[in-house]
């Protein structure tokens, strides 16, 4: 393993050395927390890709961070630990104000017992977010979901979305709730969720949206359930139902009236095209690979031609973790959105 995750301690000496380590500092540094920031991965490389996130989104989020590769499938049982800091420039008066992190890598059995190993050492009471960058498996243990506040994750990197969906909602099911489901892929398209509703501001287009006859999107490759998120946020906030599932599915307005659905893979941005059609308006979202900007435009017989451009936050991991953890919201029209289009997960 070439990258050293900071220096190396014993899983029962952690505290004990981040104490040390805040004595050597000596009055130049000022620890900073005000989170508990978890990321959990089994991917071999993670701690090195993930410690570079967390130095990247520091400076403007005081956390412990806890970065945790794990090998549950691992025979016997092992866990290695390792403390380091994350420190940024505090105005212009020196000194630095600096976040703790703490590394792990577990294997076999102490992958297996997260709550123990690794939550023993969160930072007071502080409110625990946990990424994790894994498959959830069952049986989903409620005494490991319990201690979470903010549960992150990304739908689309998940191979088997309907099984995956499930899973979440079993651990939404029980914690009763108290843990926010945070799916990053949900984030990524806020900004195309932003585009539509700012086109139906005016009273003249509203009544257009109640009458669409056709949708059209375009994905890029391994966009699917981004798309059909969006969707699914359309069929919920317009009480439509789906009549046909399958590549292009239906679905059945509130009126009785039919919808089509088409989606396309495309080369671009995440959702790089959004069409919307009645019998007497278009709507249309654009967004270029890297822009950071939407252009909405609508063209319709009973109002006039518009066309703005909507802010676009970059789709990169670190925007999205920042953006989320920016909020503070129960994303309560996710989990509607979900299940408006849960017949379509593959």
């Amino acid at each position: 393993m070439s990258f050293i995750p900071g220096i190396p301690v014993p899983i029962g000496g952690i505290e004990r050395a981040l104490g040390r380590l805040w004595e050597e500092s000596g009055e130049s540094k000022t620890r900073a927390s005000l989170i508990n920031l978890a990321i959990y991965s089994e991917d071999v490389d993670s701690l090195e890709k993930n410690a570079a996130i967390i130095q990247n989104i520091a400076g403007e989020h005081a956390m412990r961070a806890l970065l945790i590769h794990a090998d549950p499938n691992s025979e016997g049982s092992s866990a290695d630990a390792w403390i380091s800091m994350n420190c940024y420039l505090r105005g212009t008066r020196g000194g630095e104000v600096c976040s703790e992190q703490i590394s792990f890598r577990l294997r076999g059995e102490a992958a297996r017992s997260l709550q123990n190993v690794v939550f023993s050492h969160l930072d007071s009471d502080l409110p625990l977010i946990l990424w994790w960058q894994a498959d959830f498996c069952p049986p989903i243990d409620g005494r490991l979901w319990r201690w979470v506040d903010r549960l992150l994750f990304d739908s689309r990197d998940w191979k088997h979305s309907r099984e995956q969906f499930d899973l979440i909602c079993k651990i939404g099911s029980l914690t009763e709730d108290r843990t926010i489901l945070c799916d990053l892929n949900w984030t990524r398209g806020f900004s195309a969720r932003e585009a539509l509703a700012c086109m139906f501001d005016s009273p003249l287009s509203l009544p257009e949206l109640h009458s669409l006859q056709t949708i059209q999107i375009d994905h890029a490759p391994n966009h699917r359930t981004t798309a059909l998120l969006l969707i699914g946020w359309l069929a919920d906030r317009l009480g439509w139902h789906l009549t046909l599932p399958g590549k292009n599915p239906q679905f059945q307005d509130a009126r009785g009236g039919a919808i089509s659905v088409m989606l396309e893979e495309k080369e671009g941005a995440g959702i790089n095209r959004i069409q919307l059609f009645s019998s007497q308006a278009k709507f249309e979202v654009l967004r270029e690979a890297g822009s950071g900007l939407s252009i909405s435009s609508a063209k319709g017989e009973k109002f006039s031609s518009t066309c703005r451009k909507v802010r676009a936050p970059r789709e990169d991991t670190t925007e999205l973790l920042l953006a989320e953890l920016a909020r503070s919201s129960n994303h309560a029209l996710y989990s509607r959105s979900v299940k408006a289009v849960e017949a379509l997960w593959e």
